[in-house]
């Protein structure tokens, strides 16, 4: 509830930084209560297990075989590379009056340039890791100052779900909660450099718990109920570490909590907080306030009206995608729920075969007791054995036992066929295992298409993930880039440079990206496309190379327009545009290794073996 002395505000005033310290932590401890009894936790580090092939706890019995075949690996694998697989493409749109053509060009470029610069596609590598595996991606993107050798860049941090809540815990949207928490555990030393007035005050939870064992402590400093406080401390800090009071918490670190909350106050006519949006940094279970200030993704420098046409002056700068969606949740959902318990079953049947196959390799033996041979001259090595009569030899002979291993098969079989139904890659499977692999392109973009239906949910819900995350760092760099950046891209002409600067991108804009964009496509198929399309003349020979992927075609290019020599007459132009035409034709025949013309191959075989005709424009 909120605070009695400011009721319309969630934290109290900076000027009590005790109370704004303790307040941060009781509602933290709520959050991370809430989350704890729907069960998400635990369900959490379940789900990680499993993608470990960690499914069977405890020891194995001796004798009794636990085997697995992780099939849920697999399957997140191969999600996580399909949507994955290439880089988005932006798009920038205007929104306003101000800007022209070349400002939304220069932010798709510069969006392009951090993208790859920044290994922006690794981390949404990370961030889909844990959305295929907990069911929730969460992600912050910041400035950081510290980055480019002191000059600053924009960074994206992936944040454990373990160590991210909100306030109220049953809202639905990040940006519609009250507040927003990401917690992190942090040395001393890292604490006392990030905040150098304050951070040397920082104590070390295992310090600060340590006063629960210690109830003197209390009456000696006279405050009333401070063991409960640090009991609710000791629950998220066990929480954050992943210990739950089960073992030592680390001697030198400490849980830092760091809280966004809207914080409505004014001075005066004017908002004290940008956007309405405060950030109050704790330690020591709110012992320590670390740092409380107003927006840290606004630039104070600029001015209210400037600074509120970019994206984060209102807005939280954290981004939450699911897996899958859950209207009831924030968390979402997982594909592990709805597998778990096949893969169970799979592990079961693969733990009897194992089992089966083991006492298959080391039968017992039956030896009569009347057959005169001890039962140390049976072993594995090489001898002779004097039975007392023919018929006790014929007495010793391996025990048989019921071998329903075939059940067990026809099972398994059932229980794979179910998995890769439910997980949606059924179809995908069958074309990988079939006697005759499908390698037509037109049956391999079908099967491509046919995989971004079944996961035509993922696909929005991340790349709602990477448009935040591009609208993030575009208004960091409005805010934040006050020296020229030099950033490169690709032109006609090849390769090009230019400077960026923060204040020439303070325009009303929006950046988009185009749904699909990260999924694979076939290359196959792009080849196939693109010489079809210069045999009509719709693309130049540039195109047609880059789509071919062709090395070194800069240069290619750059001596086939050599051998062009510039003339002021039709006809002493035709005979180098001939040979430079021809020059063309060869290079573009040997780009494709040539094909058997049966009929799935007979176009290929024809525009491979012969030569491919160039567009001629009439007079």
């Amino acid at each position: 509830m909120p605070d009695p002395a400011q009721p319309d505000q969630l934290l109290p005033p900076a000027a009590d930084p005790r109370a704004v310290g303790r307040r941060v932590f009781d509602l933290l401890h709520q959050a991370v209560r809430d989350k704890a009894d729907a069960g998400l936790h635990d369900m959490w580090a379940r789900f990680y297990r499993l993608g470990r092939n960690r499914p069977w706890k405890g020891v194995s019995p001796t004798g009794v075989p636990l085997s697995s075949a992780n099939l849920l690996h697999m399957h997140r694998q191969r999600t996580v590379n399909t949507l994955t697989d290439n880089s988005p493409t932006f798009n920038v749109t205007r929104v306003g009056d101000g800007g022209d053509a070349d400002v939304f060009l220069t932010m798709e470029r510069l969006a392009r340039h951090w993208w790859i610069e920044q290994e922006q596609q690794a981390v949404l590598e990370k961030s889909v890791i844990h959305g295929e595996t907990y069911g929730v991606a969460v992600e912050k993107v910041v400035f950081d100052p510290d980055l480019e050798y002191g000059l600053g860049e924009v960074r994206t941090v992936v944040v454990d779900p373990f160590r991210f809540a909100v306030y109220p815990p049953r809202c639905l949207d990040v940006q519609d909660a009250a507040a927003v928490f990401h917690i992190e555990p942090l040395s001393l030393r890292e604490i006392a450099r990030r905040w150098p007035e304050t951070g040397r005050l920082a104590r070390s939870d295992a310090d600060l718990l340590g006063e629960l064992l210690d109830p003197r402590r209390e009456a000696a400093r006279g405050e009333a109920g401070r063991r409960g406080f640090l009991a609710r401390a000791g629950e998220v800090a066990g929480a954050v570490f992943g210990l739950a009071g089960k073992s030592r918490l680390p001697d030198d670190e400490a849980v830092v909590c760091e809280c966004w909350v809207r914080d409505f106050s004014m001075d005066g006519d004017r908002p004290r907080y940008p956007g309405g949006i405060r950030c109050v940094t704790v330690c020591n279970g709110g012992d320590l306030v670390l740092s409380d200030r107003g927006n840290p993704c606004v630039n104070p420098h600029l001015g209210p009206d400037e600074a509120a046409r970019t994206y984060l002056y209102d807005k939280f700068p954290f981004i939450v995608a699911n897996s899958v969606t859950d209207p009831a949740s924030l968390w979402g959902a997982s594909d592990f729920e709805q597998l778990e318990n096949l893969q169970m079953e799979i592990n079961k049947c693969l733990s009897q075969l194992t089992y089966h196959k083991d006492r298959c390799a080391r039968p017992k033996i039956i030896n009569p007791r009347d057959s005169g041979v001890a039962n140390a001259a049976f072993n594995n090595r090489l001898g002779i054995i004097n039975p007392a009569s023919q018929a006790a030899a014929g007495g010793i002979r391996y025990l048989e036992f019921a071998n329903n291993t075939k059940d067990i098969e026809t099972v398994l079989g059932i229980y794979k066929e179910l998995f890769l139904q439910v997980a949606g890659s059924h179809e995908l499977e069958q074309a990988v295992e079939s006697a005759k692999p499908v390698i037509a392109h037109k049956a391999i973009a079908a099967l491509l298409e046919q995989a971004a239906t079944m996961m035509r949910g993922k696909i929005r819900n991340y790349s709602r993930l990477i448009r935040e995350r591009g609208r993030m760092f575009l208004s960091h760099a409005q805010n934040w880039y006050g020296e020229d950046r030099w950033i490169t891209f690709t032109t006609d002409a090849g390769p090009a440079a230019m400077p960026v600067r923060g204040a020439f991108l303070r325009v009303p804009a929006r950046l988009s990206v185009v749904s699909g964009s990260t999924m694979p496509v076939s290359r196959v198929q792009q080849r196939e496309e693109a010489l079809a399309l210069y045999e009509m003349g719709a693309i130049d020979r540039r195109d047609l190379l880059e789509k071919l992927d062709w090395s070194g075609r800069e240069a290619l290019l750059g001596r086939l327009e050599g051998t062009t020599a510039p003339s002021s007459t039709t006809s002493q132009k035709a005979a180098p545009e001939a040979a430079t035409d021809a020059a063309t034709d060869a290079a573009a025949a040997r780009l494709v290794p040539a094909t058997p013309k049966t009929p799935a191959t007979d176009l290929v075989g024809k525009r491979v073996g012969g030569a491919l005709p160039v567009p001629v424009q009439a007079g």
